[in-house]
């Protein structure tokens, strides 16, 4: 989702640094993309689980690519499953730094050189089961909940001087294991893709209006309008791009059935 997003913002013409914890798997497609775009792509190390790593990155960045006008927020977050009476402190302590704080230090380290420029966009992604709890997600979802309080914060606290801050909920998206499984499921020739996607919703007990997954790229476009002066008037929101999930049937699967 990440690489969708920065993909489809060079397209649109615009420079970008990427940050990674390694930065030298990435640079042949920065490379790439810097070329075929014209713009500049700059692969920056960078580890949002430290505030010195992550405020290190983004002055390079600043030297690198010049004056930053947005932050995209897309680090990956591990989905613990642990029953809720199962998970103890040092649990609760990881998905904390993993799922919230690492948002939080990749803010922290933008703000200042937005608000000294006059302004700029932050778009952070929160997740569908902010708003659908599940109980092998106790974590996640509550810290993915609070990034969306988080994100109205940042939208109330710094309007006035010229901050945007909006929050996208993707939903089930095709990246990673999601593509490792609908290639098992297609892997006899028997199956279409679509059908295989199907199967992996109704494993993850979700209804969902349009059928089947989401693209990467579908994510990267509603990130891409955020950062962009096309959604000039849009703050505080909370987007979702989930396809229509049916968040109270996903409910009543998990908790209503015996």
């Amino acid at each position: 989702m990440g690489w969708e997003t920065a993909r489809i913002l060079a397209e649109n013409g615009a420079n970008l640094a990427i940050i990674s914890r390694d930065p030298d798997a990435i640079r042949h497609k920065t490379d790439e993309l810097a070329k075929r775009c014209k713009v500049k792509v700059k692969a920056i190390g960078g580890d949002v689980l430290c505030q010195a790593s992550i405020e290190a990155a983004v002055g390079k960045a600043i030297v690198e690519i010049g004056p930053i006008r947005g932050l995209a927020v897309t680090n990956y977050s591990k989905s613990h499953s642990s029953a809720f009476i199962e998970m103890d402190d040092e649990e609760w302590d990881f998905l904390y730094q993993d799922v919230f704080m690492g948002t939080v230090r990749s803010c922290r380290a933008i703000l200042p050189h937005l608000l000294s420029n006059g302004g700029g966009q932050i778009v952070v992604t929160s997740a569908y089961s902010a708003r659908a709890p599940k109980a092998f997600l106790f974590g996640y979802a509550a810290f993915k909940a609070a990034l969306l309080n988080f994100t109205k914060n940042l939208a109330n606290t710094y309007g006035s001087q010229g901050i945007r801050a909006n929050a996208v909920c993707p939903g089930y998206i095709e990246t990673g294991r999601s593509t490792e499984k609908i290639a098992s499921l297609l892997k006899d020739g028997t199956m279409k893709a679509r059908e295989a996607e199907r199967i992996l919703l109704d494993r993850a007990q979700l209804n969902v209006a349009l059928g089947r997954l989401g693209r990467p790229a579908e994510l990267g476009e509603m990130m891409a309008f955020l950062l962009s002066e096309r959604a000039g008037y849009a703050t505080g929101m909370i987007a979702n791009v989930d396809g229509g999930t049916d968040f109270s049937v996903a409910n009543w699967l998990v908790y209503g059935v015996s």
